[in-house]
């Protein structure tokens, strides 16, 4: 079974060398064509800007990936009420929170991916932005034991943990 391996790596060593000696000369002085520049995401502008987040009372938070944003409000309404209100438009907030999450579906990935160390089951990260200055970063994973992932709600512990480590930091302020 080693021998197999071992000699299926050298193959594929070997069949990678040769494709790289018989490029022609003309080929490799030509220059690789320009790659475009990926558009720079925009963010909103918050209407009424903060200098720090003891003056945060009116959060916008933009959509995210895998309904994220979402379970965000949801936990700000849960763990924040009356402290922090969530607004619908960007204009009528004192700062805006943006973010991205990388969730890996189905039960086998999440096992192998966890048992390997390769990656956790959901995780996330967000920043809270007034007009010139970043208040606030933070990330947060579902980082249970290895039977937790095979339980629903991602995201949603995410969610919690990002809110829990904002209202700490609020406390703290």
């Amino acid at each position: 079974m080693k021998r197999l391996f071992h000699v299926t790596v050298l193959l594929c060593m070997s069949s990678s060398m040769g494709a790289a000696q018989t490029k022609t000369p003309e080929a490799a002085q030509t220059p690789p064509p320009a790659q475009a520049t990926p558009p720079a995401t925009q963010v909103p502008v918050a209407g009424h800007p903060v200098a720090s987040l003891k003056e945060l009372k009116n959060l916008y938070i933009e959509p995210m990936a895998n309904d994220l944003d979402q379970y965000l409000k949801a936990e700000f309404t849960k763990q924040l009420p009356g402290r922090v209100t969530i607004v619908m438009k960007a204009d009528e907030a004192d700062a805006v929170m943006t973010g991205t999450g990388e969730w890996h579906k189905g039960t086998a990935q999440a096992v192998t991916g966890r048992l390997l160390g390769l990656h956790d089951t959901a995780t996330g990260a967000v920043q809270v932005l007034s007009k010139d200055s970043m208040l606030w970063a933070s990330e947060a994973g579902d980082r249970s034991l290895w039977w937790g992932v095979l339980k629903r709600g991602g995201q949603r512990k995410v969610a919690d943990r990002i809110v829990h480590n904002f209202k700490h930091a609020l406390d703290q302020k």
